[in-house]
C-alpha cells in the first residue's frame, strides 16, 4: 500500500507549499529524519561493510523514517489524511470486533486470533484509537453511541479476547497521560462524574476479565523466577518476559563493549548479540537476534549519538503536535507518540514490526495537514 502511495508522490511535492512557522518545523523534522539515516549508514560503513550491504541495511532499518518524509506531501492534504485515519480505525474497530465475537462465541480461544498478525493490534493501535475515540467524545459529547460503542468494542475486545500484555500496561499508562493532558476539562463540572464512572466502568471490565488476572499474575511470576535463575538458565528457559529481561541484560553488556558513540552498526549487531548471549549459556540462536527493546537496540547499533537523533525525531513530533490548534489532532498525535514510545520498551516497533508502519503513516496524518478537522466542537 505504502508502494502505491509512492505513485502519487511527483505529483504531490509539484503542488506543495508550506507557510513559515510550519516550514522551519517541518524541515527540522525532515533534517533529523535525514541524519538519523546517514548516521545509520555511517556505523554500518565504520564497521566495514561494502556500499551494497550498507543500501540494504539502510532500505531495511529506515524506510518507515524514510517514507515520512516522501510522503509528507502526499498527506499534508486534509482529506488524504482524514480518509486514511478513518480507515485505519473503520479496519481496527472492525477487526478487534470480529475478533471478540468468534472468542466470546467459543470459535477461537483467547490469545489465538483468526488471522496470523493479530496480536499487534492489541497494543499502541487498538489502545490509540481508543484514547483517540475518548478525545472525540470530550469534544463533542453529541456524539455519544456514535463513539461510545467503538470504544466499547475495543476495550472489551482487549480484556476478553487478548492476551497481549502490552496492551493492558499501555491502557493503564496511557489513561494517566490523557487525565493529564485533558485535566482542566475531565476534572471540573459534569465531565468529572462521567469520567469517574468511565474509569470505574474499565477498571470493573479488568478485574472480571479472567485472561487478564491470568496473564498479569504471569507477569509477577515470571519476573520472580528469572531473578532466582543463574545465567544459564535464564537464556534456556524461555517465558515472554523472562527472555526480554535476559535480552536486556545482555545487550547492555553489548553496548559496555562497543564504540559508545557509533555502536556496532545494525549489520553486525544480530551476530555480536548472539555470541554475547552464547557466552551466558544461549544455545538457540535464532532467540537471540534482537534486543526487543528500541532504545537499547538503537544505542547498541548506532550509538549515543544515533540514540539521541531517534528520540530527538519523537519529540520534534510532539512539539508540532504542540501547536496544532484541532483539538482531537493535538492530543490524538500526542497519545499515540506516547504508546509508541512505551511500546518500544519491550518490541522493536520502526525496524521490524508492523506497528512500525503504522506509527509512520499516524504521524504523516497527524502532522503534515495543517489541520485534520476531524470533529468540530458544537456551536454555542
Amino acid at each position: 500500500m505504502v508502494l502505491l502511495l509512492l505513485l502519487t508522490v511527483p505529483w504531490a511535492w509539484m503542488k506543495f507549499q508550506m507557510e513559515g512557522h510550519v516550514q522551519r518545523q517541518t524541515m527540522q523534522m525532515w533534517g533529523l529524519i535525514v541524519a538519523l539515516c546517514v548516521w545509520s549508514v555511517l556505523s554500518n560503513a565504520v564497521a566495514g561493510h561494502d556500499a551494497k550491504d550498507l543500501v540494504k541495511a539502510l532500505l531495511h532499518d529506515m524506510r518507515t523514517f524514510a517514507f515520512i518524509v516522501l510522503l509528507w506531501p502526499v498527506f499534508a492534504n486534509p482529506q488524504v489524511s482524514r480518509t486514511a485515519l478513518w480507515a485505519l480505525l473503520g479496519s481496527a474497530v472492525a477487526l478487534a470486533t470480529a475478533n471478540l465475537v468468534l472468542t466470546v462465541g467459543g470459535y477461537v480461544q483467547p490469545g489465538q486470533y483468526f488471522w496470523p498478525t493479530a496480536p499487534h493490534l492489541y497494543g499502541q493501535i487498538l489502545v490509540g484509537f481508543f484514547f483517540l475515540l475518548a478525545q472525540m467524545l470530550l469534544v463533542r459529547p453529541n456524539l455519544s453511541w456514535r463513539v461510545i460503542l467503538p470504544m466499547a468494542l475495543l476495550l472489551m475486545s482487549l480484556f476478553f479476547a487478548s492476551e497481549r500484555r502490552t496492551g493492558y500496561l499501555q491502557l493503564a499508562a496511557g489513561f494517566v497521560v490523557w487525565t493529564v493532558l485533558n485535566h482542566k476539562r475531565l476534572l471540573v463540572g459534569k465531565y468529572k462524574w462521567w469520567f469517574i464512572l468511565g474509569a470505574l466502568a474499565a477498571f470493573v471490565a479488568a478485574l472480571a476479565s479472567p485472561i487478564v488476572q491470568r496473564r498479569m499474575a504471569q507477569v509477577v511470576f515470571e519476573v520472580q523466577q528469572f531473578l532466582a535463575q543463574t545465567p544459564e538458565e535464564r537464556t534456556a528457559r524461555e517465558t515472554a518476559v523472562g527472555i526480554r529481561l535476559q535480552y536486556y541484560v545482555s545487550v547492555w553488556d553489548l553496548i559496555k563493549q562497543s564504540n559508545i558513540w557509533l555502536g556496532v552498526g545494525s549489520i553486525n549487531f544480530p551476530e555480536l548479540f548472539w555470541q554475547v548471549n552464547q557466552k551466558m549459556g544461549g544455545t538457540e540462536k535464532t532467540l537471540f537476534s534482537n534486543p526487543h527493546n528500541e532504545y537499547l537496540y538503537t544505542l547498541a547499533t548506532k550509538g549515543v549519538v544515533g540514540l539521541v537523533l531517534y528520540l530527538a525525531i519523537f519529540g520534534q513530533a510532539c512539539r508540532m503536535a504542540w501547536g496544532k490548534t484541532d483539538n482531537v489532532q493535538r492530543v490524538g498525535l500526542l497519545m499515540f507518540v506516547f504508546l509508541f514510545m512505551l511500546s518500544i520498551t519491550t518490541n522493536s516497533m520502526m525496524i521490524d514490526m508492523e506497528e512500525g508502519h503504522f506509527t509512520m503513516l499516524v504521524l504523516l496524518i497527524f502532522l503534515a495537514p495543517k489541520s485534520l478537522d476531524l470533529v468540530k466542537p458544537k456551536a454555542s
